[in-house]
Order: structure tokens, then C-alpha cells, then sequence
């Protein structure tokens, strides 16, 4: 398989853990996705990234989950972790710890801060 399509199928792969966000995705379900086995599509992935493929779906979530985080400070943490997949707020807590070494709340609040500093340095 060439890089362009193993380029290709990542990418399809992206897309799909985008639009399902809120669900748990599972190899069967990307590599059904991409229409290839399991074991076809674990391969290829292993062989052009560095990341695991629920590495890859965790740090997906995670990033998105974040930038949810900061631009809707009004909706709680609670309601973003099941947004994203999350079975709970408590798991979602660990999963954005160990990703960022910071609370969702304290990432929130230095955010704000941020933000906040960026505005009165104007």
C-alpha cells in the first residue's frame, strides 16, 4: 500500500473519531469504516503512526474536548465529558489529567485568565 493512501485512510480515520465524538469508536469500527479488517487496518496504522489508535482517539478527544472547554465556559464538565464519549465526569477528569497534567477546571481557569490578561495588555 502506498503512502498516499495509508495518508488517505489516516485521514478517513480522523474524520470518522470527528463526527463521533461522543461515541466509543473501537478498531472494528474505524476499520469498518475504511473497509478493510481489523487486523489490515491495525497493521497499516501501527506501521505509519506513532500513536496507538486509541492513543490517537484519546488525544483526538482530548484536544477537541479542551477547545470546548475554554470557548464554552457556561456548559460544565460534567455535560463535555459526556459530550465526548465519556462514561463519566470522573474518568474524563483522569483522561484530560494524564493528556494535559492539569485539571479541566484548571485548564479552564488559566485560559480565562489567559485571555483575560491578553485583553488588558491591549
Amino acid at each position: 500500500m502506498s503512502i498516499d493512501l495509508c495518508r488517505r485512510l489516516i485521514n478517513k480515520t480522523e474524520d470518522y473519531i470527528e463526527i463521533n465524538l461522543n461515541h466509543k469508536i473501537t478498531l472494528a469500527d474505524v476499520a469498518n469504516n475504511v473497509n478493510i479488517s481489523e487486523f489490515h487496518f491495525h497493521r497499516l496504522f501501527s506501521k505509519y503512526s506513532t500513536e496507538t489508535l486509541k492513543q490517537f482517539i484519546t488525544r483526538i478527544k482530548m484536544e477537541r474536548s479542551a477547545i470546548f472547554l475554554v470557548i464554552n465556559s457556561e456548559i460544565s464538565i460534567t455535560e463535555i465529558a459526556f459530550k465526548y464519549g465519556n462514561s463519566s465526569s470522573s474518568n474524563y477528569n483522569k483522561a484530560f489529567k494524564k493528556h494535559y497534567s492539569i485539571s479541566p477546571t484548571e485548564f479552564r481557569k488559566e485560559q480565562e485568565r489567559k485571555r483575560t490578561n491578553m485583553l488588558t495588555d491591549v
